[in-house]
């Protein structure tokens, strides 16, 4: 964790301290939010859309922050306090920027950035697990901590004494990938895939590849770039730039290949990576990618995972990334803490080779999908197209839920589901009292869609009614 004093800190980030007596005074960690500051932290006061962290510099000094960080316009307009260090800067989101490549070029690891559409995150996780089986000095940025406020708090919090390090990398505007970049300056870099995404803001597909491989051309030309070699919009960016790749994928030409064995009656992925057989521990075909860039990249840094090690990774995700439950004779099956169109369909067709791979004649399939929000312009195509796979892939029931799945409904009736067996809701709440009510026990669920849509509460109502009627 980042430790400093105050005048190296003033020095680093062109700022001016307050009181020179406060100058060896030294904080532990950074923060940006008094609800989760602690003791003895620096609070680094940010504006930012719906709050201004200037607001909230007497909160942090109740609750005994080392100093705190503060912009010239604040500084000008309200008495500062002479209790506690103050560092005044012309701009504290980009000193916060400045001190975390100060921190960076400290701990002297081999940083490696994951970024994509799809599966960050869970790549992440898989990649420091696999690293932790080699190398106990391993590091990992925490939950999906990836923009320009998340990178440089989960910077902050690692150890000196890294030699490794893998951090998550998501952009949602132009120009972005290239800041991130700057701050991190990675090592190797994983790319999972690129699909339509923060289309509000980024506007195409290929502006979204051309954003992401901003950190390519940020890169040195040597270093490891490990991409989709099956995802043919990311492989046509790749061509345009001139580097060292190394590509997985099931298409035997890539580098680093997998094979489906199967699925297992719990319904986990069982693939073989690279001749290894591998139980995938998450639901989904789309997990198979992620193991793969996993261990392309662990196997890109001269580690050698073997499968033993590979079957009894352990790693830490956030709720609903493909958990599978059990509840009382129903199987829920959550996948909701993100979709867009390549993840939504990736799932629905992955529940359907589930439900094909075992005798499950006496068990109903229920779909709950919810809105894939940041579509932009072309958010009802998208939604349309995932009620005609829903047609197509035949569940015994739909729920849709959300204002734009409005559309997924309409669609599927109209591509030839059966309109007695699909249902609309606004909201989850209504959404998750009809299925408290509607389930019985031996069904298998599926969840998915936007984090924005909090489809959780409908898991959590059905979960806490017990299925009343049933």
């Amino acid at each position: 964790m980042i430790a400093l004093d105050f005048n190296a800190f003033a020095e680093t980030v062109q700022g001016r301290l307050n009181k020179e007596r406060f100058g060896k005074h030294r904080f532990d960690g950074v923060s940006i939010d008094t609800r989760t500051l602690v003791e003895n932290q620096l609070f680094v006061a940010i504006p930012g859309e719906h709050a201004d962290g200037h607001d909230f510099v007497k909160d942090a000094i109740k609750k005994k922050c080392a100093g705190i960080v503060v912009s010239e316009k604040y500084a000008t307009s309200t008495k500062l306090s002479d209790r506690i260090p103050v560092i005044v800067v012309p701009d504290t989101h980009q000193a916060l920027m400045q001190l975390a490549v100060a921190h960076h070029d400290m701990v002297k690891a081999k940083y490696i950035a994951v970024t994509g559409s799809n599966g960050k995150t869970t790549t992440k996780e898989l990649t420091y697990a696999m690293i932790k089986t080699k190398e106990k000095s391993a590091y990992r940025s925490r939950g999906n901590f990836n923009n320009l406020y998340g990178l440089p708090l989960s910077l902050f919090e690692m150890p000196q004494r890294t030699k490794f390090a893998v951090f998550e990398m998501g952009i949602s505007v132009p120009g972005e990938m290239a800041r991130l970049a700057e701050i991190l300056s990675p090592d190797m870099a994983i790319i999972t895939n690129v699909g339509p995404t923060h289309l509000e803001t980024l506007g195409t597909v290929e502006n979204v590849a051309s954003e992401k491989f901003s950190l390519v051309e940020a890169m040195n030309p040597g270093a490891p770039i490990v991409i989709n070699g099956d995802d043919r919009q990311l492989m046509a960016e790749a061509s345009r730039h001139e580097h060292r790749y190394i590509t997985f994928g099931l298409d035997e030409d890539n580098d680093i290949t997998a094979s489906r064995i199967g699925i297992t009656e719990a319904g986990y992925p069982v693939v073989s990576i690279d001749g290894k057989g591998v139980t995938l521990k998450l639901f989904g075909n789309h997990q198979i990618y992620n193991m793969l860039a996993a261990y392309a990249a662990c196997k890109t840094l001269g580690f050698d995972i073997s499968d033993e090690e590979m079957n009894s990774l352990t790693y830490s995700l956030a709720p609903y990334r493909g958990e599978i439950e059990q509840v009382n004779g129903l199987t829920l099956i959550a996948d909701c803490y993100n979709a867009n169109p390549v993840s939504m369909s990736s799932g629905l067709s992955s529940f359907r080779r589930y439900l094909d791979s075992f005798e499950q004649s006496e068990r109903r399939s229920v779909i709950v999908v919810g809105d894939m929000l940041e579509l932009g312009d072309e958010e009802k195509t998208y939604h349309r197209k995932v009620g005609q796979l829903l047609a197509v892939l035949g569940f015994d029931f739909i729920v849709t839920v959300g204002k734009r799945s409005k559309d997924i409904h309409r669609t599927a009736i109209q591509t030839g589901f059966n309109k007695s067996k699909t249902r609309h809701f606004e909201d989850t709440e209504a959404a998750g009292e009809f299925l408290a009510d509607f389930v019985r026990k031996g069904d298998i669920i599926f969840f998915k869609a936007s984090r924005g849509i909090a489809l959780e509460k409908t898991i959590m109502l059905l979960k806490g009614t017990a299925f009343r009627k049933n």
